[in-house]
């Protein structure tokens, strides 16, 4: 195996593991809450859904950044992948802006 298609292999398996990053943000919407808290310490457990879920949205985006950092992904693919999540994941994207609004007081 040569060099080259290491690299493919890794660049492939990054950008596979960075867009299940993605789905698993989305799913976190839907966990139950509560049910994850109960195997929590209580100074770790979570007050809202969107705790979770912007944890683990800043989880992904690290992942997609450290990608680029070591030359896996190319910028031109990095705004790809951003913008793949929009469209593939369009309710998570509103259901953010509702949640900020909500959290700002805003109606």
């Amino acid at each position: 195996m040569t060099s080259t298609s290491r690299d493919e292999q890794l660049h492939l398996k990054a950008v596979e593991l960075i867009r299940a990053a993605y789905d698993v943000v989305d799913g976190m919407r839907r966990v139950d809450l509560a049910a994850l808290n109960d195997a929590r310490p209580p100074t770790l457990r979570y007050h809202a859904q969107y705790e979770l879920v912007r944890e683990f949205l800043v989880r992904a985006n690290t992942m997609l950044d450290f990608a680029g950092h070591l030359g896996l992904i190319e910028p031109e693919e990095d705004g790809e992948i951003r913008r793949a999540v929009g469209r593939d994941h369009p309710e998570l994207d509103q259901w953010l802006e509702n949640e900020d609004k909500r959290l700002s007081g805003e109606t």
